[in-house]
């Protein structure tokens, strides 16, 4: 089987060998890549984290292992600075601990525009904060952000409610449930749940508007699912 998929975790397995799982256009992939951890070792290179390749697999008794790998996009210039460092740790979790095989097409391509406009240096907290809007809605978690949740009211939208999931009109608003937003902040998020891959790079946010946001919206998974992101504590430090 032949197959094209990003690296999202290298996983030492024996001496030599490693898992590796990887995100391709339609599902989610682990196969064990025998040797590869070798200084010698041909596939190396192709099986790095946050390294796109194509990959010749054979299925056993065991499952998948690779055969041949070959290096498609390196996106290197996303792994020479601390913060573009920092996001790859950070997206890198967020794929592998929330995004499922049956999501994996939905989340593929915001990954590789991600990859690609790191590599170009483009901010990188904006990116880790339009990608987390993004895993969010692949995994069926996504805010209501084009009207009131409650009331379907598309005008003077004030507040959010993680609670409710999403925008809140006035009428509407309860000061126990939900949060007073700024416009800006609510345009943040309107627009973190609307992008397109082609969206990505058209807009640049301030470094604590996207730490406050990525927090608020850990914490609405941590709340909804269980799952906690620690790599976030990363952005914060690759920022500084």
């Amino acid at each position: 089987m032949e197959i094209i998929g990003i690296v999202t975790r290298l996983t030492p397995f024996k001496e030599k060998d490693a898992m590796v799982n990887i995100i391709t256009e339609e599902k989610n992939l682990s196969f064990l890549a025998r040797g590869v951890l070798g200084i010698a070792s041909k596939n190396m290179a192709s099986v790095q984290p946050y390294t796109k390749s194509r990959f010749l697999l054979t299925r056993g008794k065991e499952g998948l292992s690779l055969r041949t790998g070959t290096v498609l996009e390196t996106f290197q210039g996303a792994k020479e600075k601390l913060a573009s460092l920092s996001t790859l740790s950070f997206i890198g979790e967020l794929t592998n601990k929330v995004i499922s095989s049956e999501e994996a097409r939905k989340i593929y391509p915001y990954l590789d525009k991600v990859l690609f406009l790191l590599d170009e240096g483009f901010d990188a907290l904006t990116l880790a904060l339009l990608y987390t809007g993004e895993i969010l809605r692949a995994a069926g978690l996504g805010l209501e952000v084009t009207k009131c949740v409650i009331s379907g009211q598309r005008s003077d939208i004030t507040a959010i409610s993680y609670l409710d999931g999403g925008f809140v009109a006035t009428p509407c608003f309860d000061a126990l449930r939900h949060q007073k937003c700024s416009k800006r902040k609510l345009e943040i998020i309107r627009q973190i749940f609307l992008a397109k891959p082609e969206d990505l790079n058209r807009v640049v946010f301030e470094k604590w508007e996207c730490l406050e946001i990525i927090k608020e919206l850990l914490i609405y998974l941590l709340d909804a699912s269980g799952t906690r992101i620690k790599s976030v504590v990363l952005l914060e430090k690759g920022t500084q």
